[in-house]
């Protein structure tokens, strides 16, 4: 599957320091059984630490872990407060590119929201990305396919109790960013825009979250 490593980004764009959970715990928060969470930790790579003779999971180390595998993050182990953002990009750009985004984006965006921040290409496993992650904000990135862009709105709108948010290019026809406003975006952006404009209109998006008329 072509897309970026999940990474984990909150507040400054560093991993949320959390309290470390022992394994009986992530098998709880999980709904699986402790047994799986062993296995998680000795076949597939979640990390474990040593806290005082017990094994124990960073919270910070789940997320990242369960982002990777596509698995749904539990309410219980995300910062208060915190925002779930996709971005959903052509496999035409570059991953360096799409980290830095990403990092200044959340680095931006923590005076107002602490926030988890993942990616992923168009296609299937957006979609699938989209039903296990449930951001609060996908942000489409309509520079280089605005057909995959339009589809991803009308999926995410399809789906509802989340914001759609398009990047578009400076020269993309009236007529086309009003069908993605048609379609179900909450707002259309240039790419280009400087960082104030869009903070500003990303803040304004997710603050019209269980708001049902906006």
């Amino acid at each position: 599957m072509n897309r970026m490593v999940a990474r984990t980004m909150t507040g400054s764009g560093r991993k949320e320091q959390g309290p470390a959970l022992k394994i009986e715990q992530v098998a709880i928060l999980c709904g699986v059984s402790v047994s799986r969470v062993d296995n998680w930790i000795e076949k597939n790579g979640l990390k474990a630490v040593d806290v005082n003779g017990t094994r124990k999971v960073r919270q910070e180390d789940l997320v990242e872990f369960l982002l990777h595998y596509n698995m749904p993050i539990p309410k219980g182990i995300l910062p208060v407060n915190a925002r779930k953002l996709l971005l959903v990009y052509s496999a035409g750009r570059g991953r360096g590119a799409v980290y830095s985004f990403l990092k200044s984006l959340s680095d931006k965006m923590s005076s107002k929201f602490r926030n988890i921040t993942d990616s992923v290409t168009y296609g299937k496993s957006a979609e699938y990305k989209i039903l296990n992650f449930v951001p609060d904000l996908v942000l489409v990135d309509a520079v280089h396919s605005d057909d995959d862009a339009l589809g991803v709105v009308r999926f995410v709108r399809s789906i509802g109790g989340m914001r759609s948010v398009v990047l578009v290019r400076r020269n993309m026809a009236v007529a086309r960013r009003a069908e993605l406003i048609r379609s179900g975006a909450h707002a259309v952006i240039e790419r280009n825009t400087g960082w104030k404009d869009m903070l500003r209109c990303l803040e304004r998006v997710l603050n019209s979250l269980g708001d049902s008329s906006k």
